[in-house]
């Protein structure tokens, strides 16, 4: 990409054709993410059998698929920066069902990840028929992820923001338009045509207080500390467990199987435990446990290897941290802590600061929670850099692959040199 060799006006109908596209897979997707199996099946055995069943599922998957097991949101930024930029399709296929029957069997992942592989990837391929060349390829991907992350979350700022950061990772202004107007086709495609609903939080009022302020920057240290220890456990437990994939995907489904005994709330996307989060009122003793139980399940699943995403993982997590931190502390604006909790641990994961809090504002609409955000989110972010070994979850499992991103500040750090 260092020399673009395309222009807006010859791109854009491309884009328009390939975010539809994308769109269109990623809604499937989502409806998928969305219906799970396992409170059914849960309810006609027991809460052990759903991630059981996965076993022969995964097994298969990843016996067909055996050479294309690379997914999510790291191969995205692998393939984006190397060789032609070209997306393979069976990884493309082997994402979008290994994501789903994660989902559908409750494992502790997130949609978003995967959502995001697969809207790049079908924006990818679609625009291989064309036969463009591959600096116009990797823009088509990046409005594709955008595209995917917008059908999810109805966020299309955070969306533009969060591909800049994560995938494209260097400023194209030509490239920034035609991104911007995917995320803003696929948003306008899916209210008028797919139905695709809104990710919408009503907040309480609240008011802004020194003391207030000052929760807020504890706050963000906490999440700090709880988002590097979240990544430090993810690259110890990934180094330390050399298993054949079948026994990775038993472990997992034997842990998340007992984790669903423990609290079935826990388990699987999570989204009915934000609304629980958000508007209902719960004892401490139990969001402890919601916590601990998320906190080990996703660790876990991550680690073995299942298919499924971090960034829904991290919403929860945050939303987790602070309803337990407003009910330990007596503070009334939990509703506050919940949202910017969401955002600080998003954030400080995978290290986009600023789309953490877009993603908060946009799902909000309150412009009065830009000052919550920064404080937490900032705090946040800074001592996780300072706590975690690497920077955010695509690095460290890039460098699991033994690849290492040119322009990350551990890379500076290091002082170490890479093809990539």
């Amino acid at each position: 990409m260092r020399n673009p060799s395309y222009s807006i006006s010859k791109l854009l109908p491309l884009v328009l054709i390939c975010s539809s596209v994308s769109v269109v897979v990623v809604y499937f997707f989502r409806f998928i993410s969305l219906n799970p199996f396992y409170p059914q099946v849960a309810e006609k055995s027991n809460n052990f059998v759903p991630a059981l069943l996965a076993i022969p599922l995964f097994i298969g998957l990843f016996y067909l698929f055996a050479k294309h097991l690379n997914s999510g949101l790291p191969h995205i930024v692998l393939e984006f920066h190397i060789g032609s930029g070209k997306l393979p399709i069976l990884n493309f296929i082997f994402q979008f069902l290994g994501a789903s029957v994660a989902l559908l069997f409750g494992f502790a992942v997130g949609a978003i990840g995967p959502a995001i592989h697969i809207g790049a990837g079908a924006s990818n391929l679609t625009a291989q028929l064309f036969k463009v060349p591959p600096c116009s390829l990797r823009v088509l991907t990046a409005c594709g992820a955008a595209a995917a992350i917008t059908i999810m979350l109805d966020t299309p700022l955070m969306a533009i923001l969060f591909t800049y950061e994560t995938i494209i990772r260097q400023f194209r202004g030509r490239t920034l338009v035609l991104v911007t107007a995917s995320a803003l086709f696929a948003q306008w495609l899916g209210h008028q045509y797919i139905g695709s609903t809104s990710f919408q939080i009503n907040l309480e009022q609240f008011e802004l207080s020194m003391a207030l302020l000052g929760f807020l920057l504890l706050f963000g240290l906490i999440c700090g500390l709880l988002s590097a220890s979240f990544l430090n456990c993810i690259d110890f437990l990934t180094r330390k467990i050399r298993l054949n994939y079948w026994k990775k995907i038993t472990l997992a489904a034997l842990f998340t199987a007992l984790l669903s005994w423990l609290s079935p709330e826990s388990i699987g996307l999570g989204y009915q435990l934000l609304d629980r989060l958000l508007y209902d009122q719960q004892l401490p003793s139990l969001l402890m446990l919601w916590f601990l139980i998320r906190f080990i399940g996703s660790i876990a699943v991550i680690s073995l290897a299942i298919p499924g995403g971090a960034l829904g993982p991290s919403l929860i997590l945050g939303a987790l941290t602070g309803a337990i931190f407003s009910q330990l502390l007596s503070i009334e604006a939990g509703q506050l802590f919940v949202v910017v909790g969401m955002g600080a641990f998003l954030g400080a994961v995978l290290r986009v600061p600023l789309a953490g809090m877009l993603f908060v504002l946009e799902a909000t609409n309150e412009i009065t929670l830009i000052i919550p955000c920064i404080i937490a989110s900032y705090a946040a972010f800074y001592l996780h850099k300072r706590l975690s070994t690497y920077n955010n979850l695509i690095e460290l499992l890039l460098v699991r692959q033994k690849i290492i991103l040119r322009d990350s500040p551990s890379l500076k750090k290091k002082r170490l040199t890479s093809p990539l």
